[in-house]
Order: C-alpha cells, then structure tokens, then sequence
C-alpha cells in the first residue's frame, strides 16, 4: 500500500476509535409516537423514557412542547385530603444511572423557547445516579398560582404513616390514614401551634406527606459532573432546585423565581447539601451568574425529626449552602464557588451557608433579601439576622467583593456570621441599608478589612414588585474599581470581561464607548473552535439580527434556541471552515472544526 494512503487509513482508524457518534432524539407529548425512531421532530419520540433508553455518550434528547406528568391537572380543585392527587408523588421526568462520559456528555435540552417541563407531583425533573449530564434551557414551570393559599393552609400540617396499620396507600390513602401535625400536642389539646407547644416524637416513624403542595422543580442526587445550564425555574410550590450528595456540579446562568410558597418544609430557591470531596483544591460546585429574586415561604415548617414547630415563617433563602461539612468533606479537598449572582427579594438570605467548609463567596450583588419581614410581617415584630451574606457553623468562608443591601427596619445584619464560623475572610464589600443606618455583625467586623458603608448607586433597585430591576452600576458609583483583582471572576453577570480594575457586586460597569465598542463588550459567543453549535451571549438579543457567512460571502441558514439573554446556534450540518458571524453591528470570527 502507498505510505501516503496507508498513513490516510490508519489516521482515519485511531480518530474513529475515540470518536463517538453523536444522534439527537426528539421527544414531543403531544404529537410523538413510541413506534418512531426518535432521530426528527417529524418522528420524535412519545415519552421521554424510549429517548432516554437509547440514548449513548454524547447524544442529546431534546423534549418539544409541554411535558407533564401522567396525572398532571392545571384544574384541580382540593376536596379532602386523602383525595390521591394530593399524594401522587409522580416525577415528570425521572432519570436513574444515566451516565455519558468525559468529553461525551449526554446533553437533555429544551428544543426551542416553546418548551416547558409541568408537574404536580413529587418533582418536575429528578435525576439520580448519574454523571456527565448536561440539563439545559428549560422552562419548568410549577403550580403555585393553580393552588390557593386557603388549600396550603389545610395541608400545610397532614401526613400518613406509611406502616402496617396503614388502611390505604401512600398514594390512595384512606381518610383514616390522615393525621395532623398540629394535633399531636403533648401539652395542650387546642390543635393551634404555638411558641410553647410540643408533639409526639415520630422521627423514627415513614412518615409521608403530600406532594402537591410541595413539589420541586429539579432534584439532583448522589450524581457528578452535571452542568445545568440556562434553565428558568419558577411558580414551583416547593424548592426550586435542590443537589444533594453531588460532586462536580456547575450551576450556571439559571433564573429561579416564585418557588419554595406553599411548602410545609422550609425550603429555598436554589439548596447544595451534603457536597461529596474530591481529590484537588479545585471548585468541587460552581454556582455562577444565576438570577435567584422572589422566593419566599407563606407556610409554617415542620419536619418529623423534630418535636417543635415554629409558629411564623422563618425560611425562604435565595441560595442556601447546607451541610457541606460531613466527615467525607472534611477529610477530602475541593471547595465551593459562589459567584456573580443576583439575589434579591428572597425570604430570608440571599445566600447563606449553614455547617459548610471552604466556601467563597465573590462578586455577588445581593438586595433586599427579607421579603418575609419586610412584606410579609410588615408592621409586625421582625425576626432573624440573617437577609444578606451570611454563615452559620462554617469553616473556611470568603466573602470578599460582594454588595448587600438590605431592609435597616430591624436589627440584622448584611454581611453575618454566627454558630462558630471559623477562619471567615471578609475583604472589599459594600454594605448598605435603605431604611437607615446598616449594623453590623460584631462576628463581620472582628475580622473585615475595606467592607464601606455607602450607596452602591444602581442604575434601577425598585421595590418588591418592580418589572425592571437593573443592578448595574451607576457612572458614580462607589464600588467601581475597588474590587480585590486577585479574586474577582475574570468576566461578571453578563460574561463581560472585566477590566484589570475590577468593581464590586455581579456586574461590572461598562464605560460611555463607541456604538460598536459598547456592542463588542457585551456579546460573548463560546466555544470558538467549535463543533456542533456556538452560544451567542448577549443582553436583549434579538434572533433576527444574527447573520452567519462563510468565506465566500455566501449567507447560512441555521436553526437557533432563545433564551433569555442568549442565542444558541445549531450548527451540524454546517461544513468544517471559517466564517463570519455578524451580530448587530458586530462581526466575529468563527471556526467549525
């Protein structure tokens, strides 16, 4: 055989060995059929199962148009409450030991902005078991405004014992099964929870309560490299995203909004519990560039496990970093970024820590975190420390470039630490009150350095129900280039670069510059080599002024995803080579490897 042809062939051998083919699955409710192959949107797939049966290392399952689960109904009504759709507990999806590869990882992906994940059970998406998945641009979209207040309040306190006196299922229980927390008093029988009250013991007991009014939005356990990615979670009546047992996670460019309302379990917008170690210092779990605002409890919470109920709504955080400190984390390395998130008009924190290690908190901009006493409790006794940055029994805690402003009607704190939080780093904040005078935490101020007490000037704060919130920063203001260069995130919210002097909060200031200058700085379009599609970022992009050339000047079609501050471009067919992606007044050039 000629050399030539002979180096050809065996070239093309090892490039084929380590190269996985790559097929999309489609899966539309609606109109799919399991008896198609799943490869088109003309020939998608039925359920989301069959897609996620056959899918290998780097497939992808897109889901088109509304999912739901089997028993989904937007028009319930509560009757009683051993009524079975209070006790369902279905999954819209469900995915156990799912598992892609490095470099090859199962991507699950809304197919365009018309997408959304429904659910009125246990959870809209549970993963389990799984690695190397990429979860990304869904709209989930829970029941809060389908469940009135008047309906939470009379399931807030149910449960069934799931044992051998149990007349009927956990999910079709008889109306004996039924009982009430709020009725197990040990030292009064007037069934109404009060500061003094305490229950019988039942932390040994399964118990069971009811999944319609707490239902979750996207749950991920005992799992490992998971990227989610561009998701909006929202109107879920429990939390909207929870990890749990996880390593190598990023949380990334999510919007979670309006969760966590008609719980009985105090839950929070976005939890990262019980984080397993890894073997370097590196980032174990990023969470970056998420917008977490409105979400807040309006029930009391309780848990089995203990024998008092706090009567007043006391959860509700925005970001809550919870038992990252088990035996395995403190013997093991990795840490945990949080950074560039805006946080604001939560319950109760907008991001906090509670038994937790080597965490950092860098360039968040936090605001009015105290919805609960603020709004809720208004005029009211307020309670609680915590409506800013906070850390409760941790080790090893950054906060260090951030903005907090909180509500000064109370005594709390917008930077806090407490519980014995030990070896805290605070360097380079602002901390302000917009009622008053901010306090501060004598556990803050005992180690902080260059922490200022001044308006950070954002362009538009507003009040709880503003629809323009804007926290870029004012031309004057105060925190622009004072930020701690050696730990700011190279880019900011928007995936702007910042400058060598960098500003404080999540979004950098951007300067007066030319048309085409300010258009530059604020589109950022990755990978660039790439393979099988770019992702266009850019506040208020717009479809419509996306244009892609090749060398030749000649005009490509492609097919795009919108979502909200950014454009994905689905580039497979499209032959290797450069081209001209111009965007607005911007040109950029791009490889297709």
């Amino acid at each position: 055989m000629n050399q030539k042809l002979h180096t050809i062939s065996f070239l093309a051998l090892f490039i084929s060995a380590f190269t996985f083919a790559q097929t999309t699955y489609y899966v539309d409710q609606q109109n799919g059929s399991n008896s198609n192959n799943g490869t088109t949107t003309t020939t998608a797939y039925e359920t989301f199962d069959k897609a996620k049966n056959n899918v290998s290392a780097g497939d992808t399952i897109e889901i088109i148009g509304e999912y739901k689960n089997p028993s989904y109904n937007a028009s319930y009504s509560y009757s009683a409450e051993n009524d079975a759709h209070l006790w369902h507990a279905e999954n819209t999806i469900r995915i156990h030991n799912l598992n892609g590869s490095a470099g090859n990882f199962i991507t699950i992906k809304a197919h365009n902005n018309s997408t959304v994940l429904k659910g009125d059970g246990a959870n809209i998406f549970r993963v389990t078991n799984s690695s190397y998945l990429k979860i990304e641009d869904f709209n989930i979209h829970g029941e809060v405004d389908n469940i009135p207040l008047s309906t939470a309040n009379a399931l807030q306190f149910a449960y069934l014992i799931d044992d051998a006196n149990l007349q009927g299922t956990t999910t079709m229980p008889d109306i004996n099964d039924i009982k009430f927390r709020n009725e197990d008093e040990t030292n009064d029988t007037d069934d109404v929870v009060e500061e003094t009250d305490t229950y019988t013991d039942i932390s040994t007991l399964s118990v069971i309560r009811p999944s319609y009014i707490d239902t979750r939005g996207l749950y991920i356990s005992n799992s490992d490299n998971i990227e989610i990615t561009g998701n909006t979670i929202h109107h879920t009546p429990g939390g909207g995203l929870r990890v749990s047992d996880c390593k190598f996670i990023n949380i990334e460019e999510n919007e979670i909004y309006r969760c966590s309302a008609k719980s009985y379990s105090g839950t929070h917008a976005l939890v990262v519990t019980k984080t397993e170690p890894i073997g370097s210092n590196n980032y174990s779990i990023n969470i970056l560039r998420n917008k977490i605002h409105h979400n807040y409890n309006e029930q009391y919470s309780w848990a089995p496990t203990k024998i008092i109920i706090t009567p007043r709504i006391d959860e509700g955080k925005g970001i809550s970093l919870q038992r990252n400190n088990t035996d395995l984390w403190n013997s093991g390395s990795g840490r945990i970024l949080v950074a560039n998130n805006l946080c604001y008009w939560n319950g109760f924190s907008g991001v906090h820590t509670n038994d937790g290690n080597r965490i950092d908190f860098i360039n968040n901009t936090c605001y009015m975190n105290s919805y609960t006493n603020t709004v809720t409790y208004a005029g009211e006794e307020q309670k609680g420390n915590n409506i800013g940055i906070s850390a409760q029994g941790s080790d090893d805690i950054k906060m260090i470039n951030n903005i907090s402003v909180i509500d000064t009607d109370w005594d709390a704190f917008a930077l806090a630490a407490g519980g014995g939080t030990t070896n805290l780093v605070v360097t380079d904040n602002i901390i302000f009150g917009v009622n008053g005078t901010v306090n501060e935490d004598v556990d803050i101020t005992a180690v902080d350095v260059d922490t200022m007490i001044t308006n950070p000037l954002f362009v538009n704060a507003g009040d709880q129900n503003a629809s323009n919130y804007d926290f870029s920063l004012n031309s004057n203001s105060p925190a622009i280039d004072i930020a701690d260069s050696s730990q700011a995130p190279t880019d900011d919210f928007f995936g702007n670069t910042r400058d060598v002097t960098p500003d404080l909060g999540a979004i950098e200031y951007q300067p007066t510059l030319s048309v085409n200058e300010v258009e530059l700085n604020t589109i950022v379009v990755f990978p660039n080599p790439f393979q099988n599609q770019i992702t266009i970022r850019k506040p208020k992009i717009s479809i419509e002024n996306i244009r892609l050339y090749n060398v030749l000047g000649q005009k490509q079609s492609f097919n795009s995803l919108l979502n909200t501050n950014s454009v994905i471009l689905k580039l497979n067919d499209l032959p290797s080579g450069i081209y001209v992606l111009k965007i607005d007044s911007v040109t950029k050039k791009v490889i297709k490897r």
